[in-house]
């Protein structure tokens, strides 16, 4: 039978609409599916929560249906949010009528999607729902300035100036780190009208990138690492290479208006004064100490800290070099080297493949345990899905967004098979040269657990088939002689070079040498899932009043520091106490 998805749409969303607006729980749980999920930004509860099932869900509104006071829901127009049937994921039969939807509460307004399923009795139900808060009410985030100060009597230079001087003076908020995140987070606080500090530690921004090793390049086509306000140029690669990222990096700052200190961080230990509400922080400013006492901080730091180098025994007695990947800059200078590169994910693959172009004599790399490969092909197309060049990328992220990630998951290890077929050419010949292949953790699944244990493939899969790179596995490093290392199965390599492609800390363990253990102890786990499938301890309050982190790939800080905003702005209204 062919499905309207407007006649669809229309008819739920008035159903789902009008039951929000009664205040009838019984009647918004009856509009989603027994098995559906529900995601809440900030309408319920000021906090991301994600149910699923209809028990769940009733305790959650409980106490918060009547609060929000949703009224008006009604289907978007924009391109891409207008209602569509067809398949929920490429890789899955499942059909369902999707859709995005705007409304508003008690505080504000909001925008949601919604993927809908027809039950056995032919009724349509919401697999998905997401509802997120979008602006508080006569505090809405500024789209663009007019560009005319003072009736045209100032000019941009002196605006800019007292503009900068009044957000060093007294910053509300002080961001550590001048990253990508940290810069879309001061980005989105500055639009806000919450006046941001960065302090960034290295000399330039965009030095974060250009510290890295010189091939490298992001994994991911351009348009899903967007920054916020600001699109790539046409003529952008498609994946963007190290050096142009720092650049970018270092005009967004600039084109955006932020204000950055570079050459500057927080020193041990910032005070928080429960009374005030305000830290105390020392910051290290191009040598020169200055205090600030902000309402709160960001810590901006992506996923990572401090590298993380195993302890080797004997390694005094090495005679070769041995380095973390961090401190990697490129291979010219193991050139007749024999390398032993320790990890086998994205980091490690891209540093052999390196090394084999600059002639080392030999690479061999170290796979401890598993590794999750996928073609740049595949990749490519699963990113061009979700992140369409013809859509805006608001309109991808909302979409994004409106997947639970429990769900994502689940159909992400449904779908594991047709997967590992796509990649078939890539894994040919890879278990033969001994690499141990991960086919039951999704891609998903490690990003979130263990922060990688994966590489999207550039090159360095053929290079292990063909030999060039050769494969020690299920090992580890236990000590070292003076020529060699010695593995705990016994055997030994002779090596010139040992890099250490071993990751790096949690954010939040490196914070501890800052901010000290029990602040870092209130705070607990950054990054993860919880048990509802939500990010841990990221844009949401931490246990720690006026301590926030902010972390993950652009298409997280993109959409999530709006959340981070609003709930900034929702203590400085009074609307959210912790």
């Amino acid at each position: 039978m062919a499905v309207d998805p407007s006649q669809v749409s229309s008819s739920w969303i008035q159903k789902f609409g009008g039951a929000l607006e009664s205040g009838d729980i019984h009647a918004t749980i009856s509009c989603i599916h027994p098995k559906g999920y529900f995601r809440d930004l900030l309408v319920f509860s000021w906090n991301n929560r994600c149910l699923r099932g209809h028990r769940e869900l009733t305790t959650y509104l409980i106490n918060g249906l009547a609060k929000a006071s949703v009224t008006d829901a009604t289907l978007e127009s924009r391109p891409g949010l207008t209602p569509e049937y067809g398949p929920l994921t490429d890789k899955l039969p499942l059909r369902a009528v999707s859709a995005g939807f705007t409304f508003k509460c008690a505080i504000g307004v909001g925008r949601g999607y919604f993927s809908l399923v027809s039950t056995e009795l032919g009724e349509w139900k919401a697999l998905v729902v997401m509802m997120a808060l979008t602006d508080i009410r006569g505090h809405e985030e500024i789209v663009q300035e007019e560009g005319v100060y003072g009736g045209h009597t100032h000019a941009w230079g002196d605006v800019l100036t007292e503009r900068r001087r009044a957000i060093e003076a007294n910053p509300h908020v002080l961001i550590v780190g001048g990253g990508q995140t940290g810069l879309i987070v001061a980005a989105r606080f500055k639009q806000m009208n919450i006046s941001a500090l960065v302090v960034e530690r290295n000399n330039r921004v965009g030095d974060n990138w250009r510290s890295r090793y010189p091939t490298l390049t992001l994994h991911t086509p351009k348009k899903s690492n967007t920054m916020l306000y600001q699109s790539f140029p046409t003529s952008w690669p498609v994946f963007t290479p190290r050096d142009k990222m720092a650049d970018w990096l270092e005009q967004y700052a600039q084109s955006q208006d932020l204000v950055v200190w570079t050459n500057s961080q927080p020193l041990p230990q910032p005070i928080y004064d429960s009374l005030s509400k305000r830290w105390t922080v020392m910051v290290d400013r191009e040598g020169e100490r200055v205090t600030l006492n902000p309402v709160h901080i960001v810590v901006a730091g992506g996923t990572l800290g401090a590298p993380r180098i195993p302890v080797i025994r004997d390694a005094e007695v090495f005679a070769g070099t041995t380095i973390h990947a961090s401190d990697y800059r490129g291979g010219k200078s193991f050139s007749g080297k024999r390398v032993i590169v320790v990890g086998a994910g994205n980091t490690a693959a891209d540093i052999c493949q390196d090394l084999v172009f600059n002639g080392a004599q030999s690479v061999t790399m170290v796979q401890r345990s598993t590794t999750r490969i996928t073609s740049r092909t595949s990749a490519r197309v699963m990113f061009d899905c979700m992140y369409p060049e013809e859509l805006d990328i608001d309109v991808c992220d909302l979409m994004a967004m409106a997947r639970p990630l429990r769900l994502t998951m689940k159909i992400e290890k449904q779908a594991r098979e047709q997967t590992l077929e796509a990649d078939k050419a890539t894994h040919r010949g890879l278990r033969e040269a001994g690499l141990n292949l991960e086919t039951k953790k999704t891609f998903l699944t490690l990003w979130y657990e263990k922060r990688g244990g994966f590489w999207i493939d550039a090159g360095c899969a053929e290079l292990i088939r063909s030999g060039k790179v050769k494969v020690k596995q299920g090992v580890e490093i236990t000590r070292f002689n003076d020529q060699s290392a010695v593995f705990t199965d016994g055997s030994s390599l002779e090596a010139d070079v040992v890099i250490f492609a071993t990751s790096c800390e949690g954010i939040a363990d490196t914070m501890r040498t800052v901010f000290g253990d029990e602040a870092l102890d209130r705070v607990g786990p950054v990054w993860g899932i919880d048990k509802e499938g939500e990010l841990r301890g990221c844009y949401r309050p931490t246990g720690h009043p006026g301590l926030w982190f902010a972390a993950g790939e652009f298409a997280v800080s993109r959409p999530f520091s709006k959340q981070l905003a609003l709930e900034i702005k929702a203590i400085e209204l009074g609307l959210l106490k912790l």
